[in-house]
């Protein structure tokens, strides 16, 4: 991610609104970013130093340096650098300096010039003066050799990354993100705690002080919010929007989204944070893989099935793929599937509970005995290491084993019977 020097003169108030100036693919900056993508590969095999000072050189008094400084920075972030020393430098280092004083002369004072320490090293090493000179400070960060720039990019798609960062730059300083999301539930939720973020979520049908929704009825969406810290006097630190920064590439994977964050930029002069807002609209592409479509094969091939002994233009049950969520305490569960009645829309949620990992069985249990949701309907592989009766005492709809594939018709069946 970029340094917030280079966000600072990106950024844009409008009264109580703030925002980031994202770059036109225009045909300068094109340019801009052709010709620095050409300079990182005409730079494989040189350091750091060389590379940095080749980018000041390329800069030179443009008034776009803010923006030549932050493609370079995506560019480099992309980068593998590193360094092989025939001797580990510290250790070099040492031996060169109980040698005492050295100087670039030999005088009355001084005995020992710079180039004697280093032959009289490399004799002692095996080495050659010039794998000394190499190594001295190899372990340094700007002496480090860039090795691969990292896969090609188009000017288009660093230009593309530049905005994106720019973006997730602006969070930094957020107190606060808030987010109105409809589909993608799985990697939406799986990036929240990756980055350990804390949240709090309720269903967009519902007002958030109301009782919960009606389980029959699907909501539109959720509501999630991520939570800052929680005490009002931190405010110097960006922690949490560094993590805010990082999940924002998560929810551009949603097809449906709302995003409205609380920013407190550092140069701000007032006290109330501004609103800083990003949509679906929004030309931002992500980087981060959306997940497949199923987690494993039973699920692929139970889809399949249905699909090809249940669909078509008569089908009488819709079947759609972690298209609810379940609120169970302070985390959430994705049903496998939901069954949705075409003509009186009554709805039944499917878990095929296939994999028998213990921790994985407990957890499951627990949050299914939260959910108490009798809509919920439960497919367990028999060969699942679970007491018996331990998931029919969980609280679902019903429960069905299976020993090679769910029976379709029995899964209906159970369907017409606990559907809402």
């Amino acid at each position: 991610m970029l340094k917030s020097e280079l966000i600072r003169p990106r950024i844009k108030i409008q009264e109580d609104r703030v925002s980031t100036r994202p770059i036109e693919a225009n045909y300068r900056y094109l340019g801009v970013a052709n010709e620095l993508v050409n300079l990182f590969k005409a730079h494989i095999g040189q350091s750091r130093g060389r590379l940095h000072d080749a980018l000041r050189d390329y800069e030179g008094d443009s008034l776009d340096y803010p923006v030549m400084r932050g493609l370079a920075a995506v560019l480099e972030a992309r980068c593998e650098f590193g360094s092989a020393p025939a001797i580990d430098p510290a250790e070099l280092r040492t031996m060169l300096f109980r040698r005492g004083p050295v100087t670039s002369r030999q005088d009355l004072f001084n005995l020992v010039t710079r180039e004697q320490a280093l032959v009289e090293t490399a004799a002692e090493t095996g080495l050659s003066a010039g794998e000394i000179e190499t190594a001295l400070f190899a372990d340094l960060a700007e002496e480090q050799i860039l090795l691969d720039p990292g896969p090609p990019i188009a000017p288009g798609d660093l230009i593309a990354r530049y905005n994106l960062e720019l973006a997730r730059g602006l969070l930094y300083w957020a107190r606060e993100m808030r987010i109105r999301v409809a589909d993608s539930y799985k990697d939406l939720f799986k990036y929240i705690k990756l980055f350990k973020l804390m949240y709090t979520i309720y269903p967009l049908a519902q007002n958030s002080d109301a009782a919960a929704v009606e389980p029959a009825i699907k909501p539109s969406g959720y509501h999630v919010t991520l939570h800052g810290p929680i005490s009002p006097f931190v405010q110097s630190t960006i922690r949490y929007g560094l993590q805010f920064a990082k999940f924002l590439p998560a929810l551009l994977l949603c097809q449906q989204w709302h995003m409205e964050a609380d920013v407190q930029p550092p140069h701000h002069p007032g006290r109330e944070p501004l609103r800083y807002t990003l949509t679906d609209r929004s030309q931002l592409r992500t980087h981060f893989r959306a997940s497949g479509l199923f987690d494993s094969r039973l699920e692929a091939d139970f889809a399949a099935e249905f699909e090809e002994k249940y669909g078509g233009a008569k089908r009488k049950w819709e079947l759609a793929r972690e298209d609810e969520l379940i609120i169970v305490g302070d985390t959430v569960m994705i049903p496998d599937f939901s069954l949705t009645h075409r003509k009186d829309g009554r709805r039944a949620l499917l878990e095929i509970v296939g994999f028998w990992h213990p921790h994985y069985l407990r957890r499951k249990l627990e949050k299914i005995r939260l959910a108490g949701r009798t809509d919920l309907i439960l497919l367990i592989y028999e060969s699942a290491n679970v007491a018996e009766g331990a998931f029919e005492a969980a609280s679902a709809g019903e429960v069905l084993t299976f020993s090679r594939k769910p029976v379709l018709k029995e899964v209906l069946a159970a369907v017409e019977r606990c559907a809402i």
